[in-house]
């Protein structure tokens, strides 16, 4: 699948329409066909989407590959992509209301990046950042998909994220799926979780078709 380059970085645009426009950001493994696929379905719900590869190019094949690949992904390498992913849907696509999206590794990058860029929302599928504190920084909602057996992300986000959330006055808009695993989203895989995902998907685009018309 042909990616676009902008600034240095390739992107997967899919165009959608509307004012809404995300940069969605992937998993561990890296950009993948299953991240087109997820910004060729958001295109076709009315969402202009740019799948970024931060990885550029790169693929990891196991988890222990993945977390080499993200320590490259600072703070400043992550704004930087994002930006250029934004500044490609309004040239592209006209997107005037922008934000991000993320699964796993993406989804606390996509959370990162609508603080550190001030952002008009972001979708974080079981996503940490680094410093719940930053959460003091958002400009816009956040849409936070956790599941109930995920170990790691949902006791921080319950602990952490949501306290920060509260004491800085944000919106988040949580979806909790209690029977389902890390990573329920991403088919293939033993813990994919075909209802929860549906449902997860339809709160999505829910969340998302609000943005547009408020």
């Amino acid at each position: 699948m042909a990616l676009t380059n902008h600034g240095g970085w390739d992107f997967h645009l899919a165009k959608g329409r509307g004012p809404i426009g995300l940069v969605l950001i992937h998993e561990i493994f890296g950009y993948n066909d299953y991240i087109a696929t997820v910004a060729n379905d958001l295109a076709k719900a009315g969402f202009s989407t740019a799948a970024i590869d931060l990885f550029r190019g790169v693929k990891a094949t196991t988890l222990e590959e993945g977390f080499k690949l993200r320590t490259g992904v600072t703070k400043e390498v992550l704004d930087e992509g994002v930006s250029r992913g934004l500044e490609l849907l309004r040239k592209e696509a006209g997107s005037s209301k922008l934000g991000t999206m993320g699964f796993c590794m993406g989804g606390g990058f996509a959370l990162q990046a609508a603080c550190d860029l001030g952002l008009a929302f972001s979708v974080d599928y079981y996503g940490m950042m680094e410093n719940e504190q930053d959460a003091s920084k958002l400009a816009g909602p956040v849409l936070l998909v956790l599941a109930g057996e995920d170990e790691r992300v949902t006791p921080w986000a319950f602990q952490k994220f949501l306290p920060a959330a509260m004491k800085y006055k944000k919106r988040v808009e949580l979806q909790l799926y209690p029977n389902a695993r890390h990573a329920f989203h991403r088919p293939g895989w033993e813990g994919h979780n075909p209802e929860a995902t549906k449902d997860a998907w339809d709160k999505t685009t829910r969340f998302l078709s609000k943005l547009a018309t408020g």
